[in-house]
């Protein structure tokens, strides 16, 4: 934007058409208003507040204004403002108080009015003694003042649109992602984070699918676009995908043939893609890509990057460089994500470091809130120009067969007493000694169990006895239930809901029980309620 003109006033005005109305930053188009004022009145002190009702308020002033508007304080306190803020009058000359208030001889203050009639804040001039604006300067100023307000107005309507846009791209996303599969001895979890609200939703789309032959289909689609049509485009190359898997097309054509499908329909799509076949029996995980981000394998603390190569859909000779096998042993994790991840600091390669050492740090965490921290933590700090996705797959057989015998469920009542808790917890922990669980997973249960505990002695009546702890091996799960007399449905939180603030007393156990456990579920029955959860695949086989 050029910067404010000196001198006639058809000049600025033609200047101010120009540079006020193409101008998208709104800082930039405040600071070059305010001076624009300055040199066309001629005035000591020449400042804006837009937006007057939020906080914190900021006036934007002429770079040679003699003192800061910021001594008005809040407008809203001063009766001679407040008028001006309703939009019951459109300004004020020469009001005594704010002469004195900011030291002089003449005052001026202007409503810079919204097109529903409001006002979307005030313009404040002022001179010293001996000093008057030039002839025909306040005519200038006013039209000026007029060129901001409607530059003010398609900013509000053009960010409505771009929101209302978002929504709309929004919910189409979440109508297309496929619900999680339950896939045996297999722990699944994903998080999506759209771009922010200061651009446009693109094309990342994942999906997941059981096979008919018990393998696990999964895609991770990341197309070139913004908006409604790269959501539209993501979602085509989804549903080629799983439909030339569903007929049996070999894994190593299938890129290829939903380049040749999906751009018969739209040749400027362009897509890059990662697809696996998992096999959960085995732990057999066979890839194939199309230019896509290396996968991350987390084992034993250790994180690979398998580079699957490729082309991706809409280059020439699209398609995979083969099929990459990457076999997964018990707890080992496989991460696929789109580039959202890594580009967010501008430096793909330091942001691929970051997600690895992200990786490493949180391999404790359970598939879903792993998918979660990787990207929450992928992009602290950064502007989130696209949007990210974090897909996890973990393996989750149960350990090695051992010869024991089958371990009778625990019964354990209490009376709803925080200081029973610590007990509940000493004779689980001696229970899941005997069951054998590992260590780490003994330590999330009894996590669990103890704030299922504490959240039971809130709700039960008070009865002596009236909390009952079990917890019971199904076959190589381990199931914990916590009931008591309170008789009150629980509300249990769902996968995808956010944790409650941190100023928040109550209601983050449970959601932190939802991050633990495979099924959380609760019921009330004949007058008591049962919170019961479950670990799947963490007891060793008969």
């Amino acid at each position: 934007m050029p910067g404010p003109p000196g001198a006639a006033p058809g000049e600025l005005l033609r200047s101010a058409a120009r540079a006020i109305h193409a101008e998208r930053d709104h800082d930039r188009l405040l600071s070059w208003v305010a001076n624009s004022l300055a040199a066309a009145t001629q005035a000591a002190l020449a400042g804006l507040a837009v937006d007057v009702d939020t906080r914190p308020r900021r006036w934007v002033m002429a770079n040679n204004s003699i003192r800061d508007l910021a001594v008005i304080g809040d407008p809203h306190s001063l009766p001679q403002l407040a008028p001006i803020l309703r939009g019951e009058r459109p300004g004020l000359t020469d009001d005594e108080h704010l002469r004195r208030l900011l030291a002089l001889q003449s005052v001026i203050v202007v409503a810079i009015p919204r097109a529903d009639h409001g006002v979307h804040g005030l313009v404040v001039l002022g001179w010293l003694p001996n000093e008057l604006p030039p002839p025909g300067a306040l005519a200038t100023a006013e039209s000026l003042i007029t060129h901001l307000a409607v530059a003010l107005d398609n900013q509000v309507a053009m960010a409505d649109l771009e929101a209302a846009q978002r929504d709309v791209v929004h919910k189409l996303q979440e109508a297309v992602r496929p619900p999680t599969p339950m896939v045996p001895q297999t722990e699944l979890g994903v998080f999506y984070l759209a771009a922010d609200q200061q651009a446009s939703t693109g094309g990342d789309l994942y999906d997941w699918v059981l096979l008919p032959d018990g393998t696990l289909h999964l895609a991770v689609v990341d197309v070139m676009g913004k908006g409604v049509a790269a959501t539209k485009d993501a979602v085509a190359v989804t549903h080629a995908l799983r439909l030339l898997v569903l007929d049996g097309v070999p894994l190593d054509r299938v890129v290829a043939r939903a380049d040749a499908l999906v751009t018969a329909q739209n040749p400027e799509l362009v897509a890059t893609l990662m697809i696996g076949r998992y096999d959960p029996a085995t732990g057999t995980l066979q890839l194939a890509g199309g230019g896509h981000p290396p996968l991350l394998v987390i084992s034993g603390g250790q994180v690979r990057l398998i580079d699957v190569g490729g082309i991706p859909i809409g280059f020439p000779s699209a398609g995979s460089d083969g099929v990459v096998t990457v076999q997964l042993a018990r707890s080992d994790t496989a991460v696929f994500y789109t580039d959202g991840l890594i580009e967010a600091t501008k430096d793909i390669v330091k942001g691929l470091e970051a997600l690895t050492r992200f990786a490493a740090e949180t391999i404790g965490y359970p598939a879903a809130p792993l998918a979660r921290a990787l990207v929450e933590r992928s992009l602290a700090g950064a502007m989130r120009n696209d949007d990210s996705l974090a897909l996890v797959l973990r393996r989750r057989s149960p350990p090695s067969a051992t010869a024991r015998k089958p371990l009778s469920a625990l019964e354990y009542r209490f009376s709803p007493s925080t200081a029973a808790v610590p007990l509940a917890r000493h004779l689980l922990e001696d229970w899941l000694v005997r069951v054998p669980v590992e260590a780490h997973e003994a330590a999330d249960l009894l996590l669990v169990a103890s704030e299922l505990a504490a959240n039971a002695v809130r709700h039960a009546t008070g009865q002596q006895g009236s909390i009952l702890l079990r917890a019971s091996v199904q076959g190589s799960d381990v199931m914990l239930e916590v009931e008591d007399d309170g008789g009150e449905p629980v509300v249990l939180p769902g996968p995808a809901d956010e944790l409650p603030s941190g100023m928040v007393e109550r209601g983050r156990g449970l959601f932190l029980v939802r991050a633990l456990v495979d099924q959380l579920d609760s019921e009330v029955v004949e007058g008591r309620t049962i919170v019961r959860a479950v670990r799947r695949s963490i007891v060793a086989g008969l």
